[in-house]
């Protein structure tokens, strides 16, 4: 896979080194977002343009020349970087060749080579540049050092750096003295790769830091490639195998035996509308403390049995009185009547402290709860039919939602991966039982939770 890798970004290369730049949505949002975070992850699939991406940013900030549609960071005095991928011999392919072009020739890269001043050779590497000093236009020289990670940490540690451009995943212990080394001067890491070691660390470090603004994740997938064609596409889809199609087309991390629901978010997405008054609506709710709490409202359009999830709530170390009040201010429809609610099963047991359950709780402060029917497998397999019949929908600005629906996954075992899954849990109460709550308002009874499945680690 990593060959494969190499071969295809290194023909990707030697095109792009020769081609102007022209930013498309996802490349000029990763380029804006570094304005406010300092760390940022462009996850894409191959041939997206990621690498080019953070080539084109990076030879900005050495030169200290931006185009007029930049909107993203600016440095006004020279940087000392750094740029890194696998190994040297693909750092000087794809990244040495993107930065400085062909070394015997007149092949120019993104830095004009009126602007090297000097370049100082690698030893033991054909080819490979060690450093190169690059005129910016304050008057001043910035540094660039090309590294790889099979040096090992070691290689990484020392002075301070401004700006570090990592192609392709690094390890996890490489990636964090990266981070030192930005610490002090405020400095930025830019990350840019195809997720083809599956759910690292690293990947839910970003897929998790949706509200931490000093990190951001963009992604891109062939859709959003206007370069490639519709026959390019097709080539490239018959020559890779099918586990590997959705990392290498999609960006999307390979998730263990699969995902829970392999279903295109732009088949259950939908624009955000007006909710009609005689819509009935549930919400699901997930009890945690240092997991999050979590609930999930639905409204059904019976006419045409479609269910849309139209607002979520996820807070840690929250007591029950701070989430029924948020539950209690979203609680009310348009024709002003409460909104029922289902829960997990287990809020029915006794608090350890004072024997009061969770459900009374919550009821104590004006949110009466049902208990939902837990049975994990034959719920999914309810919400994937909805979902690929077209009868379940999410406004698609629940970005809390779709990231844990992406990673929502099975482990080799075949079992549920029980890790940032708690609106997917709220999200099957309230499809199971909140539904069934709307047409039958008695009490839904509890069925045997499936040993199998229930809080599987």
């Amino acid at each position: 896979q990593q060959l494969n890798t190499i071969k295809n970004a290194k023909k990707q290369a030697q095109k792009q080194a020769v081609l102007p730049y022209k930013p498309y949505t996802q490349q000029q949002d990763f380029h804006a977002v570094g304005a406010t975070a300092q760390e940022r992850l462009f996850l894409a699939g191959n041939r997206c343009g990621k690498t080019l991406s953070g080539s084109f940013e990076m030879a900005c900030h050495l030169t200290g020349k931006y185009p007029d549609w930049w909107t993203g960071k600016k440095f006004d005095k020279p940087i000392q970087a750094w740029a890194a991928s696998v190994t040297m011999e693909v750092t000087r392919d794809i990244l040495q060749r993107l930065y400085l072009g062909d070394l015997k020739s007149n092949h120019t890269g993104l830095i004009a080579k009126a602007d090297i001043k000097n370049i100082i050779m690698k030893r033991g590497v054909a080819e490979a540049v060690d450093v190169v000093r690059v005129q910016h236009s304050s008057g001043g020289i910035s540094t660039l050092g090309f590294k790889s990670y099979d040096q090992g940490r070691e290689k990484f540690q020392g002075t301070a750096r401004n700006v570090i451009h990592l192609d392709e995943e690094p390890p996890l212990d490489i990636y964090e003295e990266c981070l030192v080394r930005t610490a002090t001067t405020a400095g930025h890491v830019l990350l840019t790769m195809t997720p083809l070691l599956g759910l690292t660390p690293l990947v839910e470090r970003f897929l998790a830091s949706t509200k931490v603004s000093s990190r951001a994740i963009v992604r891109a997938s062939w859709r959003d490639a206007a370069h490639l064609s519709t026959a390019e596409k097709a080539r490239l889809r018959a020559s890779l195998r099918p586990h590997e199609l959705s990392a290498r087309e999609e960006g999307m991390p390979v998730l263990g035996v699969g995902r829970v629901f392999p279903v295109a978010e732009e088949e259950i997405t939908v624009l955000r509308f007006d909710i009609p008054a005689h819509w009935p609506r549930v919400f699901g709710l997930d009890f945690g403390w240092s997991n999050p709490t979590a609930a999930v409202w639905l409204a059904h359009d019976v006419e045409n049995d479609v269910v849309y999830i139209t607002d979520i709530y996820s807070k840690s170390e929250a007591t029950p009185a701070e989430h029924a009040a948020t539950l209690l201010a979203r609680g009310q429809g348009t024709d002003g009547q409460k909104i029922r609610g289902v829960c997990d099963p287990a809020g029915q047991s006794a608090g350890q402290a004072d024997g009061v359950s969770l459900m009374a709780q919550y009821a104590s402060h004006g949110v009466a709860l049902e208990r939902a029917n837990n049975a994990v497998e034959s719920g999914l397999m309810l919400i994937l039919e909805r979902m690929r019949a077209g009868k379940l929908k999410i406004f698609s600005d629940m970005e809390d939602w779709l990231r844990e629906f992406r990673v929502y996954r099975r482990g080799r075992d075949g079992r549920i991966v029980k890790r940032n899954d708690h609106l997917m849990d709220a999200t099957r109460y309230a499809v199971v039982s909140g539904l069934a709550l709307l047409v039958e308002p008695e009490k839904i009874p509890v069925l045997e939770r499936e040993q199998a499945d229930w809080r599987t680690a």
